[in-house]
């Protein structure tokens, strides 16, 4: 069956569809991340992270686009939300290993990590809308202001202010709770 049509029938839904896609496309997929993560399990993960997004966003899909592109740019998406997350993480550690003395002693810091990015995305959600889009898009999926701006249909202006106010919010809501929180706030926000 032709690309187009597969792919016009998987915008609609189509669970067969869906499946020739995942079929012609996962093993590319997955070695294009194996490439770049080295490691089976989180590849795995990321391509099946991106057949989620597929199927989540698939109304959007421009049937006149390469198929392929978007899918490959989805993978790559995910993979530097993957490097993003994989370096915060260790900046968290070796910042707990090298200032445990000030902080609660545990031998688990990935409890401390859980306990902040559980503390910041409840502050997070408490944001307006269209201010924890622009927050999300540039902090989460690491994109750039104007391509922010251009995905909401937005200015570039608008988008700022959004970005400003969120970190602003933020870093008020985080510095009050407590030590872990102005350590999040150094790591993952500033």
């Amino acid at each position: 069956m032709e690309e187009r049509t597969i792919i016009k029938k998987f915008k609609q839904g189509d669970v067969a569809a869906f499946d020739t896609i995942y079929y012609r496309y996962s093993k590319k997929l997955y070695n294009f991340a194996i490439g770049l993560v080295k490691d089976q399990d989180n590849a795995g993960e990321i391509v099946q992270e991106v057949f989620v997004n597929l199927w989540e966003k698939r109304n959007q899909i421009d049937i006149a686009l390469s198929f392929e592109n978007y899918l490959f740019t989805i993978a790559y998406n995910s993979i530097r939300k993957y490097f993003r997350k994989k370096s915060i993480e260790t900046k968290v550690k070796d910042y707990l290993l090298k200032n445990s003395s000030e902080l609660v002693e545990t031998s688990d810091s990935t409890v401390i990590y859980n306990e902040l990015l559980e503390l910041a995305n409840k502050s997070i959600e408490k944001l307006p809308p269209r201010r924890r889009m622009v927050y999300k898009l540039s902090r989460q999926e690491g994109m750039k202001i104007k391509q922010i701006a251009s995905k909401l249909d937005i200015s570039i202006r608008t988008a700022e202010s959004h970005l400003s106010k969120a970190l602003k919010y933020l870093k008020k809501e985080l510095e009050s709770s407590s030590l872990f929180s102005l350590l999040f706030f150094y790591l993952f926000l500033s």
